[in-house]
């Protein structure tokens, strides 16, 4: 099952600090649906935890033989329906990508009839050339421009990004729990989801029973991973550990 990540905030993580300032801002879409005339302009897919302006996936909560990921763009009409399907053309942005056009397929571009908007989908894949991308993003930009049926709408919503990586990001909901289990690293993230499986702790906001609970069983599921010699030969070390090669812990102030 695919996995999408929430919108990560300021200081999330390092590698994408360049990058960091275009994925905060909403995606509200209702209100630009009628300000022009027969226009494409361009969002994201709320399932997908999109931005106004990106989209950010990573193949780090997928299992290791998934090898693409379907990143949606939505194509939204300013104007009236038509009673026939029209096209509308994106082109890349060559500035704003840095892969090549093998790293990516971008789906049709056909506004279907009686349609305000439509998805198109962007199959990005696991191996991209010249970027690993368990330490980097990679990226695609995509305009709206002018073609035959459909052209650009809104200035500020003629572009969208794809962004993809193979390695942990924190989730916005990180904070519910950063308090007793410790700040964020990918090797803390990592354990909890192979011990546990969760990857968004949004339900438990202000669930102080639960974040303590939590947080003991944690503590309890390292110390019983660190005492097994079966992990003794493990990737992640034995004992585990985090990011920085010190020993994992969980708690307060870690």
């Amino acid at each position: 099952m695919k996995r999408y990540i929430n919108k990560v905030t300021a200081g999330a993580f390092l590698l994408l600090l360049p990058f960091s300032a275009l994925l905060f801002t909403g995606c509200e879409n209702d209100e630009f649906y009628y300000q022009d005339t027969d226009k494409i302009w361009l969002s994201g897919d709320p399932a997908q935890q999109a931005t106004s302006d990106s989209t950010l996936v990573t193949f780090a909560l997928e299992d290791k033989t998934t090898t693409t990921l379907d990143v949606n763009i939505i194509a939204n009409l300013t104007g009236a329906m038509s009673d026939h399907d029209r096209s509308f053309k994106l082109v890349v942005v060559d500035s704003l990508t840095n892969v090549s056009s093998d790293a990516y397929e971008l789906g049709t571009c056909v506004l279907p009839a009686n349609q305000y908007k439509v998805t198109v989908p962007v199959k990005v894949k696991r191996t991209v050339s010249g970027i690993d991308l368990k330490k980097n993003f990679a990226k695609v930009t995509f305009r709206v421009v002018d073609d035959s049926e459909l052209t650009p709408s809104v200035d500020d919503r003629l572009t969208y990004s794809v962004v993809w990586c193979d390695y942990l990001i924190q989730p916005e909901s990180w904070s519910v729990i950063s308090y007793y289990l410790g700040s964020f690293t990918q090797a803390r993230y990592r354990f909890i989801i192979d011990q546990t499986g969760m990857t968004d702790f949004s339900a438990y906001n202000n669930n102080y029973s639960w974040i303590i609970g939590f947080q003991s069983l944690m503590i309890r599921l390292l110390q019983d991973w660190n005492n097994d010699p079966a992990n003794a030969n493990s990737e992640y070390g034995w004992p585990y550990l985090n990011d920085n090669g010190q020993p994992l812990k969980y708690g307060q102030g870690v």
